[in-house]
């Protein structure tokens, strides 16, 4: 915890430093998230309730999707993209780990798991009866990257070299079964539609193919 604090200090100077002298510019991807397909691998995906506007406020993205996707089995998913066209005070990225409690929601397990080159989230919540296994990242132009601290250092050495601090936040959440098998279901579903899903956020956002976008769970 005290590593952490000094991390978390050391980080938050550099990063005033780099707000003072310099200023990242907003990027303007040449598509827009909208383009990500609704038929992607096996799954089939819809349009899905639309955010309040006072959530929208509070996420300050850019531009976002979010929509509901099934694979024609037993599979279904809900699929969150927002874009973050600049990352600064008031408009940054807020954590999952600081909203799903605040919305009610339990943490039973968090981890940090391999994915492609770089790294995600793979999180397990509880509300109820209800569980959910959720995977989410942070992604730019060059990396994949799932822990929070790691995630605005980058930012922030990221602006100092290119002049442009833009991300996205991915996010794929899957309900948990309630037989014995249902988590480690949901979790081969969320990292197999992540999987088919990064590509099109890098290429739509960012151009290229970017990072790598097959899973390792190891």
């Amino acid at each position: 915890m005290k590593r952490r604090a000094l991390v978390l200090i050391g980080l938050i100077a550099v990063a005033g430093a780099a707000r003072w002298y310099f200023a990242a510019a907003p990027a303007v991807p040449d598509a827009a998230l909208d383009d990500v397909p609704f038929s992607i691998g096996g799954w089939q995906g819809r349009r899905g309730v639309e955010l309040s506007p006072n959530v929208e406020a509070a996420l300050a993205a850019g531009s976002y999707i979010n929509r509901a996707y099934v694979d024609g089995h037993t599979g279904q998913a809900n699929v969150f993209v927002g874009y973050y066209p600049l990352q600064q005070h008031g408009t940054a990225i807020h954590s999952p780990l600081n909203c799903l409690p605040g919305a009610g929601w339990n943490m039973e397990h968090v981890e940090r798991v391999a994915f492609g080159d770089g790294h995600v989230r793979r999180v397990v919540i509880r509300k109820g009866t209800e569980q959910l296994l959720v995977v989410y990242w942070y992604q730019t132009a060059a990396r994949i990257e799932g822990e929070e601290y790691r995630a605005r250092l980058h930012s922030v050495i990221d602006t100092l070299r290119s002049g442009r601090n833009d991300a996205a936040f991915v996010r794929v959440t899957v309900p948990i079964g309630a037989d014995i098998e249902g988590e480690v279901r949901a979790a081969q579903q969320a990292f197999e539609l992540a999987a088919l899903l990064q590509p099109h956020v890098q290429r739509l956002l960012f151009g290229g193919t970017g990072p790598a976008s097959i899973a390792r769970l190891d």
